[in-house]
This record gives C-alpha cells, sequence and structure tokens, in this order.
C-alpha cells in the first residue's frame, strides 16, 4: 500500500490567501464603482389609434401634473407626436413611443427605486392595450435586460433621498 503525502509550505498557504484577499478586493471595488445599468425595461404592445394614444398622454399629463410637487415632470419625446416621457427631478422614469406597429413602454431599471408611484401610471397605461407575447417581443427586435444587469441594479443599492419622487 502506497501512501502520498502533500506537505503545503507556509509559502504557498500565504500564496493563496493574497490571492483570495485579491480577488475579493477586486470584486468590492467592481461593484462599487459599477454604474447604474442604463438598459431599459421595454413592454411592447399592438398599435394604437390616434386617439387611444391621445388617452395614454392625456393620463401621463395628469399625472405629472397632480405630482409635479414630489417632482414629477411630463416632456414630449423627440416626436412629440408619437412619444413622451415622464421624468423625475431631471432622469426619466417612463417613456412611452408610438412605432407603427407597436407601441413602446420603457422604464429605465431604478425606476422603481427613484420613483414608486411610476408603477401606478404603468398600470393605468397598460390596462386597455393588447400586449406581444415575450416570443413576439423577441421577433420584433424588443428585448429586456439580462439577468446581468438585473443583479448589478440591486448590489447597486438605492436612490439617494432627494433623487427620488414619491
Amino acid at each position: 500500500m502506497k501512501c502520498t503525502l502533500v506537505v503545503r509550505t507556509p509559502l504557498v498557504k500565504v500564496h493563496h490567501g493574497v490571492m483570495w484577499v485579491l480577488f475579493l478586493a477586486l470584486v468590492v471595488a467592481t461593484l462599487i464603482h459599477w454604474p447604474e445599468p442604463e438598459e431599459p425595461e421595454i413592454l411592447a404592445y399592438r398599435g394604437v389609434s390616434d386617439e387611444a394614444f391621445s388617452m395614454l398622454r392625456r393620463h401621463a399629463l395628469r399625472f405629472a401634473e397632480a405630482r409635479a410637487r414630489d417632482g414629477f415632470e411630463f416632456t414630449v419625446g423627440p416626436n412629440a407626436t408619437s412619444s413622451f416621457q415622464i421624468q423625475c427631478r431631471g432622469v426619466p422614469v417612463l417613456y412611452v413611443e408610438r412605432q407603427p406597429p407597436l407601441l413602446l413602454i420603457s422604464l429605465p431599471l431604478g425606476a422603481g427605486q427613484r420613483a414608486p408611484a411610476i408603477f401606478h401610471l404603468q398600470a393605468t397605461l397598460q390596462w386597455p392595450l393588447q400586449p406581444l407575447s415575450y416570443l413576439q417581443q423577441f421577433l420584433a427586435g424588443v428585448q429586456e435586460p439580462t439577468v446581468q444587469d438585473r443583479l448589478l441594479l440591486m448590489v447597486a443599492g438605492g436612490v439617494p433621498e432627494e433623487e427620488r419622487c414619491e
């Protein structure tokens, strides 16, 4: 019967310890300095008529006007007739764009932390719409953020109180 004896010298143990410390320092430094993902969460719906889009726009405008003291603002998008957005203290938290044959509603990741009330508006806007299935969204080129983006947002932490809209 053969027996093999493995002896680790103190230098090897120190080397492994230093490597682990460096690895952990790198992970912590990355998490501290990693920027918040900008990839929006986009939901696609079947196209809407001019009248229906105007109704969505009015809902969003009323929402922002009623909460203007809290930091919400309604702004028109690049094409005023087919897009608009809601901002929280100058940061977009909801973007609606009509791209026939689709209507896109985008919420940047972290919008719920910055402006929790935006979910109420999103639900109001989505209620009369017909959503596309995940496969239809994918085939139309509308993709949601990756799991990695979502995890990074969770690790990045919350939004400072002075930058939030209630």
